[in-house]
């Protein structure tokens, strides 16, 4: 606080040591106001005051009075207090002032420099103390605003210590389950989940999170005054400035309604893929002796292979619904593991491409060891749709080139072609359901799949505990890699 911006009341009912206190003050910089009696003293006062250098004996009442006053009375219970007396000088009169809520107690006569250094050192604690009021309400504002942010969120939100019990959790958390709520501030993690067993495996990555100061995500459901509730969950720590976690938000999302939703379109979508499979069977059996009899004209004999083809490109489809169906469903696709050759499964999926391709260049380069335990049929379908996929998005003259290389741990494939690059803001999305990109203008004609193959294949190689990746770019083109581990 600068010197000039203090103000100062000295009150003293001796005239000359009034002055003498008030000229040095004066001369350091400070405002000073006199005061010759206690009442004159309490009249004078401010909030606006910094520091009283107060006599003890006054002529009308005792300073120590008129300091504690000064100290109870709200307007002025911040103002600093310094007692400077001639008179009573001795270790108890000290302690009794200090006692009755001075900030500090001089003897006079004192020397004019510690005098003033002495009401540096006092006024430097009013700064301070100011400091840490303005600092303190700041503080409270913040909360407040954060409790209100809370409460208002849509979401569900409930907020952690560094030992797991509730500090809060707003309305929409309580609203979601009802009478099931047990998100009661102070409760523990082993209270909440003896009161609740559904909450144990959201409990448990509380308690990663606490442990690992590392953002846990997952779903649960959980029982509500309107039935069982699906929720998504995001568990994040906040971090000391050592590393130390401090504490965890939760914030929840009800996904019920679209994961009803999509339990339902995948279960109609499995029921419908099962149930076209008779009449389309049906369809091209019929087809195929009426090929097999002979005797059609060429009209005929083009319609016939019309229906084939067509029967055929339908079985594809309805197998991709049918394992997409499974994998949702069944917790991911199926694999059955024998001994075989990945390289052998490369090699005959690109000579059944190219030989549906005539006019397409597929190149294909092997190295190292394939062998190993997969499921023929299964890669076989992942490595297919990769590689149906680099055609048909592949400009016609281009070629497409498919890698396999075996080392000791693994077993890389890569798929490449130079078409039009797939944009970053898509590439993370690239292996979701239901998506499909835009084909080359060579392909312009060709029906478009169900955008699930690339899915598929995620599930197929992650069902052989492998990985799918995906970089593209204008200069380097597209390719697709699969690892899969030994």
């Amino acid at each position: 606080m600068p010197p000039t911006s203090a103000l100062i009341l000295n009150v003293n009912d001796d005239a000359a040591s009034r002055y003498v206190t008030s000229r040095v003050l004066g001369l350091a910089g400070f405002r000073v106001v006199d005061a010759a009696s206690g009442m004159e003293a309490l009249a004078l006062v401010t909030e606006d005051t910094d520091l009283v250098i107060l006599d003890v004996r006054l002529p009308d009442t005792s300073g120590l009075e008129v300091c504690r006053r000064l100290k109870e009375t709200p307007r002025t219970q911040g103002v600093l207090v310094l007692h400077l007396s001639a008179q009573a000088v001795g270790p108890g009169d000290r302690a009794q002032g200090l006692e009755h809520g001075a900030d500090g107690y001089l003897v006079a006569p004192v020397d004019p420099e510690e005098l003033v250094a002495q009401v540096h050192a006092l006024l430097r604690l009013r700064q301070a103390e100011r400091e840490v009021k303005a600092l303190s309400r700041e503080v409270v504002h913040q909360r407040q605003l954060l409790e209100l942010a809370i409460s208002c969120a849509a979401d569900p939100i409930a907020l952690y210590d560094e030992a797991g019990r509730v500090l809060s959790a707003n309305q929409s958390l309580y609203a979601s389950r009802g009478s099931h709520a047990v998100h009661a501030p102070g409760r523990t993690l082993d209270e909440m989940q003896a009161a609740d067993g559904a909450l144990t495996p959201y409990l448990e990555q509380v308690r990663v999170a606490l442990r690992t100061g590392q953002v846990q995500r997952g779903t649960m459901v959980l029982g509500s005054d309107r039935g069982p509730r699906y929720f998504d969950y995001v568990l994040s720590p906040a971090l000391g400035a050592g590393g130390e976690v401090l504490a965890v938000m939760s914030s929840l999302r009800d996904v019920t309604e679209s994961r009803s939703a999509e339990e339902f379109r995948e279960q109609f979508i499995g029921m419908l893929g099962h149930d076209l499979r008779n009449p389309l069977n049906a369809l091209s059996m019929s087809a195929q002796q009426l090929r097999r009899k002979g005797g059609l004209d060429e009209r005929q004999g083009m319609l016939t292979e019309r229906i084939l083809t067509s029967a055929e490109r339908m079985d594809r489809m309805i197998r991709q619904l049918l394992d997409f169906a499974r994998s949702r469903l069944g917790g991911g696709i199926p694999v059955v593991r024998s001994s075989c050759d990945v390289f052998e499964v490369v090699r005959r999926t690109v000579d059944e491409l190219r030989a549906s391709h005539p006019g397409r260049v597929v190149e294909l380069e092997s190295k190292g060891d394939g062998l190993g335990k997969w499921d023929f049929d299964r890669l076989e379908q992942a490595v297919g749709n990769l590689v149906a996929n680099a055609l048909k998005y592949s400009p016609a003259e281009s070629t497409v080139r498919v890698g396999a290389e075996g080392s000791e741990r693994e077993v890389v494939l890569r798929v490449h072609n130079r078409g039009t690059p797939i944009p970053a803001e898509d590439l993370p999305h690239v292996f979701g359901a239901w998506r499909r990109g835009r084909r080359a203008a060579s392909d312009a004609g060709a029906p478009s799949g169900l955008g699930l193959g690339l899915d598929i294949t995620r599930q197929i190689v992650r069902a052989h505990d492998g990985d799918a990746q995906v970089a593209s770019s204008a200069t380097e083109g597209t390719t697709f890699l699969i690892r899969l581990p030994r």
